[in-house]
């Protein structure tokens, strides 16, 4: 996956536990996040990101995998650059469809992931996340704590479409330990740039 030339950009928020919302918008439309590639879908959500394994067989219902829905959690690999979705029970047929593992499964035979050369690799990488509907609202929090990675000019339209709300919610912000406001954020150019975006809520401070 290529990466940003430049040195990434470390931003540590505290907010205030209402104005998470504001951030989940940021889990929902994707994000990057450094992993071990050559690790099962299964592997890298449970050993590797902490996901409990009642949880992630229970809760998370649909798994796409570039694209493609993923039935098979222990022999799907992730590898660098891949993109990854997760979702809980989606609706009507169209979950029923998707659902991994599922009785509609076999109908969508020619749509599913299968291993591809890539997934061989191993060390050190970089996926692209996004969590869907309850997905997001559960575990986004907790992976916006740990630290996820943004795109310069993504987090610059983030932070022009939500300044009140940082504004209003942010009780202390810090650019590479640095004391910083949204004022400031606003006057940077991030282009070419990446950010590591750390978001702690009060309640968990």
């Amino acid at each position: 996956m290529e990466t940003q030339n430049s040195k990434p950009q470390d931003l540590n928020l505290a907010v205030k536990a209402k104005q998470i919302a504001v951030f989940l918008k940021l889990i929902e439309s994707g994000f990057r996040l450094r992993i071990k590639a050559g690790l099962s879908i299964k592997e890298l959500f449970c050993d590797q990101l902490g996901i409990s394994h009642d949880y992630f067989d229970n809760r998370i219902q649909t798994i796409f995998l570039d694209g493609k829905p993923v039935d098979n959690v222990d022999a799907a690999r992730v590898y660098d650059g891949a993109r990854i979705a997760l979702s809980a029970s989606m609706p009507g047929l169209v979950g029923a469809t998707f659902r991994k593992g599922g009785l509609y499964a076999s109908f969508r035979g020619t749509i599913s992931h299968s291993e591809t050369k890539n997934s061989s690799f191993k060390g050190e990488g970089q996926i692209i996340l996004k969590f869907f509907n309850m997905i997001a609202k559960e575990l986004g929090p907790a992976f916006l704590q740990k630290g996820i990675i943004l795109e310069g000019n993504r987090f610059q339209d983030f932070v022009l479409r939500n300044s009140e709300d940082l504004k209003a919610g942010c009780t202390s912000m810090h650019l590479n330990d640095e004391k910083a406001d949204v004022v400031g954020l606003l006057k940077m150019n991030w282009e070419n740039t990446e950010i590591f975006l750390q978001v702690t809520s009060e309640k968990s401070a």
